[in-house]
């Protein structure tokens, strides 16, 4: 058990380890996640074949977590996050149902399974051995100009979202890091057929569609107040086609403990470097959504009412400004004055007053009262800055006007 602990302790560069004070970490995510054969396999029911060495396990361990659950799946889709999984002598309860308020850090890997990249490697490797130089596998899935694979990506979009949504929902002051994939064959190049049946153009068509993956995955992170764990630019050199000991991914046969076409111990490391290196950064800012109001001018004390969403709790810091007349002196809008009557007018702002809101994960409302605008007629303008921790998220900028 010692031994176990150092490996995990020094698999992760010490200098990554940055992320301290993590008191409840939750592992979400498909096979790249739970690494099935990678030594050794743990965990119920076993036919979700984890690994006490993929990348969560060591992430863990480099940031100090106190709390660790990991309940990633081997084949998972998005649809296992809400419903039981059933899989070799056993079923897994729903994925999600392991969060809950005091969750601080979630980890995610999902899409793969939803786009059926397995079924899209395993029909190239098999068109491709009879056609080792041709385009066999690029001409079955993306005929015409119309590629299915690329359809099913953009499909798995909106399942992403409604994942993290549904995360945020159970975890609300959670962090959430969508974990994107590694590149399993090479970048460029003829690939090594035949010990990988794979043409060089059917190389660089499933290369692609992990890049088309990636920046799906990473769109929905940014949609949806998550961050984004690129493991695929640390992979490039370590493809299938390399010798042992360079190959973080196996093969058709493999040489190392682990599924065909799947990171082995030496890519859980890698991924978990690339997730380390993400979770060790300062958390961004909340992320705050447009301000909505209705059409219409306001009357005259009564509340000028928006919504909006936030990523997570947050406290909302509201400046009202009033756009009143000036005159422009350079770049500045100053009042207006006998000197300089004849400049070209402008709208001033002035400030007239403050407030804050507590804001929860979702949708929100926000009044503003004629005791923060005051009772004057004109046009308004509120900027809303939402703080967590301390720390501050960009701010959203709406006007409203209040009639005479």
């Amino acid at each position: 058990m010692l031994t176990a602990m150092l490996f995990l302790a020094f698999a992760v560069p010490a200098g990554t380890a940055a992320a301290a004070g993590v008191d409840s970490y939750v592992s979400l995510g498909d096979s790249y996640t739970s690494a099935p054969l990678v030594p050794n396999q743990v965990g119920t029911p076993p036919g979700c074949a984890r690994s006490d060495h993929n990348y969560p396990s060591l992430v863990a361990v480099a940031i100090g977590a106190t709390s660790f659950r990991d309940v990633s799946c081997s084949g998972a889709k998005t649809t296992d996050m809400t419903a039981p999984q059933a899989v070799p002598n056993g079923t897994n309860p729903p994925q999600l149902d392991a969060l809950s308020n005091d969750t601080q850090l979630v980890t995610i890997g999902i899409g793969g399974n939803d786009e059926g990249l397995v079924d899209v490697a395993t029909t190239c490797a098999r068109l491709g051995l009879l056609a080792p130089t041709g385009t066999a596998c690029r001409d079955n899935f993306a005929s015409g100009g119309n590629d299915s694979v690329v359809a099913r990506i953009a499909a798995t979009a909106p399942k992403v979202a409604a994942v993290l949504q549904g995360i945020r929902e159970r975890a609300p002051a959670a962090r959430i890091v969508v974990v994107g994939y590694p590149g399993v064959l090479p970048r460029s190049g003829n690939g090594c057929y035949p010990l990988v049946p794979f043409s060089g153009d059917d190389v660089r068509y499933f290369d692609g569609l992990i890049v088309q993956t990636n920046e799906m995955l990473a769109q929905q992170a940014a949609t949806n107040g998550a961050e984004f764990a690129d493991t695929y630019l640390d992979s490039v050199g370590h493809d299938v086609c390399t010798l042992p000991g360079t190959k973080w991914f196996e093969g058709l046969v493999p040489t190392a403990a682990a599924l065909p076409l799947h990171p082995n111990a030496l890519g859980m490391q890698s991924m978990a470097r690339s997730v380390t290196a993400v979770v060790s950064r300062p958390r961004p800012g909340p992320v705050l959504g447009p301000l909505v109001r209705g059409k219409g001018s306001i009357s005259r004390g009564r509340p000028a009412r928006f919504g909006y969403r936030l990523d997570r709790p947050a406290t909302v810091a509201v400046v009202v400004q009033r756009l009143e007349g000036g005159r422009r002196r350079g770049a500045a809008c100053r009042k207006p004055s006998r000197a300089n009557r004849r400049a070209r007018s402008c709208l001033r702002p002035v400030v007239v007053g403050r407030m804050g809101a507590l804001g929860r994960a979702g949708e929100n409302s926000l009044a503003v009262g004629a005791t923060v605008y005051g009772r004057r007629a004109g046009l308004y303008r509120l900027t809303a800055t939402p703080v967590s921790d301390e720390i501050e998220g960009p701010p959203q900028v709406a006007q409203f006007r209040v009639a005479r």
